[in-house]
């Protein structure tokens, strides 16, 4: 939690086993195979985005629900805490020049939370970060830079860190911080699982993600609690019988 509250975001080596890793790898292809008009192309060189693998994967569960990440979100976040967005995104391979990273905030800063979370993010690496990969890349922010409102907030990438690490690692960060996905000249493929998490008395941040009935209606009533307030597709969904 220091770390976070000093930097915007924190690693957390080998939280995937390499069992996990690999059926969650299996999962995507299978996905992929069967339902290949839900892989949004996104552009950006060869990105691809799936928000809609939690319907058939329950595989899939475990990434929201996994026992070393979410107490740790929880404590950052606080009792508001819910489940927003989940998707699968692949970033392929390039052969020529790669674009210009693209710095960006996903949510402004919230003054009124103690260290300036509108929503956080959960990264699985599903693949081996390194130099010779793309990578996700963020500007270290203090939760007391983001609290002040006459602090600099530019979003440049000035002194950014590439955040590396293998197959399994997970990454915390405040999606209010300043962040881009850094492109490289590279043979190997890049897969990542993104978990958004926000604030129950703020609106959902969107409607990209549609959430299963069994995590809406799970038998443990802290689970339900992550679901208790949908975005309007889930809602449209839970009508049907």
């Amino acid at each position: 939690a220091a770390e976070f509250a000093r930097d915007g975001f924190c690693l957390l080596p080998e939280t995937l086993t390499r069992r996990q890793v690999a059926d969650l790898n299996g999962a995507i292809d299978d996905h992929r195979q069967r339902f290949p008009g839900l892989w949004l192309k996104r552009g950006e060189a060869g990105r691809e985005q799936c928000v809609a693998i939690l319907l058939t994967h329950p595989v899939f569960d475990e990434t929201i629900l996994h026992a070393k990440t979410l107490p740790l979100v929880h404590q950052l976040v606080g009792d508001e805490l819910v489940v927003e967005e989940h998707s699968v995104m692949i970033r392929a391979p390039i052969a020529d020049d790669p674009p210009a990273a693209s710095w960006h905030r996903d949510r402004p800063h919230n003054i009124d939370h103690p260290l300036g979370i509108d929503a956080l993010s959960v990264v699985f690496y599903l693949s081996d970060v390194d130099e010779t990969t793309h990578c996700f890349s963020v500007v270290p922010e203090s939760a007391q830079t983001k609290c002040d409102p006459h602090a600099d907030h530019d979003c440049n990438g000035e002194g950014a860190r590439d955040l590396l690490g293998p197959a399994g690692t997970a990454l915390l960060f405040d999606a209010g911080s300043c962040h881009a996905g850094r492109l490289r000249r590279t043979t190997r493929e890049r897969r990542t699982i993104h978990v958004y998490f926000g604030l129950a008395s703020h609106p959902p941040l969107s409607n990209h993600t549609p959430m299963p009935r069994r995590l809406i209606e799970h038998e443990d009533q802290n689970v339900q609690r992550l679901f208790r307030r949908p975005n309007d597709l889930t809602k449209a969904i839970l009508t049907q019988a």
